[in-house]
């Protein structure tokens, strides 16, 4: 049967399983549920027939190089992890940089401008930022929650936007592939420069973050996990169950290491340089311009380069300098391993299900709906509410891009609807609906280095990510109808969510439940 028959059906196994996992906090068992429904739909209705198959589609997303690749990276920063904390370099660099900080503001201001200036990779910059700042949020107690939301907000936002990252390749190569098929005869990179002020949600998000930080605000499930971690001095709340297990206790610096910052340092030096240069290298560099060969970069080869750079040279300075047995490191390697099983699990299975939905027509049958209410005014915002819809559903915003872009943008050079604004609309929609997804990769790895319960990271982050969502559809809105341009609204949204926030925060009880119920008290 084609994907283009299954209608309002290829949404029922990536629905079932979100609300499952929300509902029962069962993330593994909930994902598979999803998965073998999906499976039983393709074979013809068959559960048993299913069941096979559901199997047969985790070990294609297995197989899948980029996943696999993805997968190893997860693996190898396990293993630089339980190094580390072998080397007790963190809790040097710890001490040394909460001996500046004084203030739980303090700390989140710190972890928010981290992961902004790591702007090269979203996953480098989830890694680095939450290997660092965990242990200084945990001193100030400031909620797990708090952490992911932040390592969240300030990495994919920012890497999606920026001009030298592993994203910009991937979204100007998209939208030249649509000027050639359409003949369009503009710079694919000057369009992606002018879609930035468009790029409502990915700014706005950004701008939250540091409204919440600076003005001390927290609403909904968040607040109810801030008061908890501030009163309680509990940064997990009773029932979590933190995608990372192991904590830097489990694996013992032996008495004779003098650690030093540099131990963390020099290795997180070495991911980020080696990364950069991955990048460059992999996309034809010196032999192309340094934005030419991003846009053929090899990401998923870079970021692994990195990591295992930054591995090599840990294993370097444990048993060079540290004087550390080979025995102690191997050990600590298994445990870094064991700290990341369970989100490569998860990974795993999210990936599966996203895939299911593809083959479902999920990005298809949202398409279809849209199309049919779609006019010029009305194209970005239409835009922007189907590419969240589909990039929540199949958890990943790049897969979301490549669905929306070969009918968005015939469709708005058709309308005679401004480029800039229906690509911005495309690149930026993709982000909301994974950022409000439980089964979108950055979103499990943003709960991992956080060592956040994951459903507790997905219940706290939705209300935030949905008020960024409703005030960027208005805007959307606004700037369609001929309201104003994007540079005076984005001031406009960004004051709206000061005074959304603040009501939110200082005139509704922490109590009201969330969408999907409690997070973790």
């Amino acid at each position: 049967m084609p994907a283009e028959s299954y209608g309002a059906i290829s949404l029922l196994p990536a629905l079932f399983a979100i609300v499952l996992t929300l509902v029962s906090r069962q993330v593994l068992l909930s994902l598979f549920t999803g998965i073998w429904i999906g499976a039983t739909i393709l074979v013809g209705w068959n559960p048993i027939a299913g069941m096979a198959h559901s199997l047969q589609l985790v070990i294609n997303s297995l197989i899948t190089p980029f996943n696999s690749k993805l997968l190893l990276f997860t693996f190898l920063s396990g293993a630089m992890l339980g190094m580390i904390f072998l080397s007790g370099g963190m809790k040097a660099l710890a001490e040394r940089i909460i001996a500046r900080i004084k203030t739980r503001k303090q700390a989140e201001l710190g972890t928010s401008i981290l992961g902004m200036l790591i702007f090269v990779d979203s996953y480098a910059s989830t890694m680095i930022t939450g290997s660092v700042m965990r242990p200084i949020t945990d001193q100030f107690d400031i909620s797990r929650e708090k952490l992911a939301y932040l390592l969240d907000s300030t990495t994919s936002p920012v890497v999606s936007i920026a001009v030298v990252s592993t994203w910009v390749g991937f979204e100007v190569g998209l939208i030249r592939d649509q000027f050639s098929s359409l003949g369009i005869d503009q710079s694919a990179f000057v369009v992606f420069l002018q879609s930035i002020p468009y790029r409502f949600y990915s700014l706005l998000a950004i701008a939250l973050v540091f409204i919440l930080v600076v003005m001390g605000w927290n609403f909904g499930p968040m607040k109810r996990a801030e008061r908890r971690a501030k009163e309680e001095g509990k940064v997990l709340g009773d029932d979590a169950d933190p995608l990372i297990e192991t904590r830097e206790e489990d694996i013992v610096t032996p008495d004779h290491v003098d650690s030093r910052w540099w131990y963390f340092a020099l290795p997180i030096v070495a991911l980020v340089a080696v990364t950069g240069f991955g990048l460059l290298y992999s996309g034809g560099w010196p032999s192309k311009a340094p934005v030419e060969a991003l846009k053929g970069a090899a990401t998923a080869d870079a970021i692994l380069w990195g990591v295992f750079s930054a591995c090599a040279l840990l294993l370097a300075i444990l048993v060079g300098h540290a004087r550390v047995e080979l025995e102690a490191v191997s050990d600590s390697i298994f445990e870094g391993f064991k700290m990341v099983m369970f989100p490569v699990a998860v990974l795993t299975l999210a990936w599966t299900i996203g895939g299911v939905s593809e083959t479902l027509g999920v990005g298809g049958f949202v398409v279809s709906i849209a199309e049919g209410i779609i006019t010029a005014p009305l194209l970005p915002a239409v835009v922007f509410v189907a590419a969240a819809i589909v990039s929540f559903s199949i958890g990943t915003s790049w897969g979301t891009m490549g669905i929306m872009f070969p009918v968005a943008v015939p469709l708005a050079f058709q309308l005679g609807a401004p480029l800039p604004s229906a690509i911005g609309a495309i690149l930026t929609g993709s982000l909301f609906g994974d950022h409000c997804s439980p089964i979108s990769d950055t979103t499990v790895l943003s709960s991992m280095f956080a060592g956040a319960d994951h459903v507790d990271h997905v219940n706290t982050q939705i209300p935030y990510a949905v008020l960024c969502g409703t005030v960027g559809t208005l805007l959307f809105l606004a700037n369609g109808y001929g309201l104003s341009g994007p540079i005076l609204l984005l001031p406009v949204g960004v004051l709206a969510l000061f005074v959304t926030a603040y009501y939110l925060s200082e005139h509704r009880d922490a109590a009201v439940p969330s969408v999907f119920g409690s997070s973790s008290d």
